[in-house]
Order: structure tokens, then C-alpha cells, then sequence
């Protein structure tokens, strides 16, 4: 899964994708990178504030924690296709970000 960084500043990490079959995003623990001190706030659809007093955030991450949508595959797309922001009060915090897409299913060839 491919790595980005989170600031203090809000960041875009997903764009609007109707083919959107999952995503996940993981705050790294700081036993791995021991940078990773700070808390993570993911909001769909708008830029979060960093302030647990807030109404601005859906979700606060801490280091070690995850969220997404249809993370064990249990619907054919995700509930949330449009675009996903995360901003930190702490700054360059790694995580891991997963985004799968549905196939596109071959259009089967006609027999003769």
C-alpha cells in the first residue's frame, strides 16, 4: 500500500471515484515510525479541522488505528464515492492509503 503524509494543513487523499470498491486509510503506529505521535481527522467531502472539539471531523485517528469503507467486502462499492480529506495536529504523519475500484467486467465473446 503506498505511504502519504499528513500535515497540519487539510490534504485531499481521494478524489471522487464512482468505481470506488473500498478504501482504507491506516495511521502507522508509532512503534514503527516513531514519529508517529499525533492524531488523524478524516472527513468526507469537506477539509477537517484538527480539534477534537470540532464538528467538522467523521472519524479521529490515533496511531495504529484505521478507517474506511467496505473494508471486509461485504458490498459490491463503497458507500462513499466523492472525496475523502485528512489533516493532522501534528505535523508529517505517515500512513498507508488503499483505494480498490470495481472491474470492469469483459464483455464476453459471442459464440458462433
Amino acid at each position: 500500500m503506498p505511504r502519504i503524509i499528513i500535515g497540519v494543513l487539510p490534504k485531499q487523499i481521494m478524489w471522487r471515484n464512482p468505481k470506488r470498491r473500498k478504501w482504507e486509510i491506516q495511521f502507522i503506529p508509532s512503534s514503527i515510525i516513531a514519529g508517529n505521535t499525533g492524531k488523524i481527522y478524516i472527513k468526507r467531502g469537506s477539509a477537517p479541522k484538527a480539534d477534537d472539539g470540532s464538528n467538522t471531523w467523521d472519524h479521529v485517528l490515533n496511531s495504529g488505528a484505521s478507517v474506511g469503507d467496505n473494508i471486509n467486502d461485504q458490498q459490491e462499492k463503497s458507500p462513499w464515492l466523492d472525496d475523502v480529506w485528512a489533516i493532522s495536529d501534528t505535523a508529517d504523519q505517515i500512513c498507508t492509503l488503499e483505494e480498490q475500484n470495481i472491474a470492469e467486467n469483459e464483455k464476453p465473446t459471442p459464440t458462433i
